[in-house]
């Protein structure tokens, strides 16, 4: 499978978002199932289809989630601070934003999070360049 690697800000991979996958597969009903386990959990009736299509919430001229484009504090942070992933910013490890977002995520899901960021500053940090 030769399929592009996105990675959101926050280390989130955009290839296991569902609002990612659905648009990908432009399907309706895959839209549909997101936004109601996503009002599900939530606690949000006003989530709807039609704020579901995402094809990255970096991507320059691609659709974005309700959430991603208007509220995610985390991908507002970075467009203000010009960086494009979280571990590039000095304030990081302890960056309440950051730590916030993933209160309430799965155990482990932070963590592992955190080590693929500070496994690409490392990798930006000393991959070197001709130019």
């Amino acid at each position: 499978m030769n399929q592009e690697v996105k990675v959101a800000p926050c280390g989130l991979l955009c290839s296991h978002c569902d609002a990612y996958r659905a648009t990908q597969m432009n399907d309706p009903e895959k839209y549909e199932l997101v936004a109601a386990k996503w009002r599900e959990l939530n606690h949000c009736d006003e989530i709807k289809a039609e704020h579901i299509p995402c094809d990255g919430c970096m991507s320059k001229d691609g659709r974005k989630t309700v959430f991603c484009l208007y509220m995610c504090k985390i991908r507002q942070c970075i467009l203000s601070k010009g960086y494009q992933v979280c571990s590039e910013c000095p304030e990081f490890e302890t960056c309440e934003t950051f730590n916030g977002f993933f209160e309430h995520s799965p155990e482990g899901q932070k963590k592992a999070v955190k080590q693929l960021l500070n496994a690409i500053k490392e990798m930006e940090e000393n991959t070197p360049s001709v130019f």
